[in-house]
């Protein structure tokens, strides 16, 4: 059986994969092997996330949606379309953490129908649940 290669998303489809240049990995589909290569950003900061205009616009839209005290937006995995966020904001006060989570994703819905496919991991807490957590940390 034979077949060829090719990088239309049409045939192999990789919805939410990237890949290091140095990191090539090959996709069998029947007999049919394609090697695939995708580059990720580059620009890594000492936190491991990536330094990038979408994350920083990501943290002015929440900090301005939610008047926060906090708010950190790490690029979880290299490839700018899954996110992890921590806030802090006196908004979340008397707030359940779904309805907590409900703020923040409306603040970012344009990036969440674009760009960024998931939010990995979110913290929300209020000033006094961050001095608690600060005082318990070693």
């Amino acid at each position: 059986m034979g077949g060829t290669c090719s990088n239309s998303p049409t045939l192999f489809p990789w919805p939410h994969e990237t890949l290091r240049e140095e990191e090539p990995q090959t996709r069998t589909s029947g007999q049919v092997s394609c090697r695939r290569f995708c580059t990720r950003a580059t620009n890594v900061n000492d936190s491991g996330s990536i330094d990038s205009p979408l994350m920083e616009s990501m943290e002015k839209k929440i900090e301005e949606h939610l008047n926060a005290e906090s708010v950190i937006v790490k690029d979880a995995y290299g490839d700018g379309r899954h996110v992890s966020i921590d806030v802090v904001s006196t908004t979340f006060e008397g707030q359940s953490a779904v309805n907590r989570q409900r703020m923040v994703y409306k603040a970012i819905w344009e990036e969440l129908q674009s760009t960024v496919h998931a939010v990995d991991q979110m913290t929300t807490r209020t000033p006094a649940e961050a001095a608690a957590r600060n005082d318990k940390a070693p």
